[in-house]
């Protein structure tokens, strides 16, 4: 069964692009367009979803804020965040816990792979040179 994984963008051409480039390396890809669509799929999951990926700065709830939110209801979840902008001082406090990464925009599909690998602990089945 593949591992699942929430990719929450409030930028449609980057949630796209990068929904395609994870369910091409495998993973079970669910998607959503803002942090409270987001924490809404998560809840009603039947199986449990392993990754968050989540743009840091988006209206109506933040991807901190969302993450907060998932990990309460699953501790065992990984966070990915993505940002156009260099970490604050909350984030860089968050990237401490475990199971936590940062990836800065504009980034290599084969970066983004190579950090979920890493927070999911899983083998590639597409090169890192993607």
């Amino acid at each position: 069964m593949p591992r699942r994984i929430l990719l929450v963008d409030d930028e449609n051409s980057v949630r796209d692009s990068l929904y395609s480039l994870l369910e091409s390396d495998g993973y079970e890809v669910l998607s959503a367009s803002n942090g409270p669509e987001g924490l809404n799929i998560f809840r009603q999951s039947i199986r449990p979803v392993e990754l968050l990926v989540t743009d840091y700065h988006m209206p109506q709830m933040s991807g901190l804020e969302l993450a907060r939110e998932c990990s309460r209801l699953s501790r065992e979840l990984s966070v990915l965040y993505v940002s156009g902008s260099r970490p604050d001082d909350e984030l860089q406090a968050e990237l401490q816990a475990g199971r936590r990464a940062f990836l800065a925009k504009p980034f290599r599909g084969a970066e983004l792979l190579h950090k979920a690998r890493a927070l999911l602990q899983v083998e590639s089945t597409i090169p890192l040179n993607y």
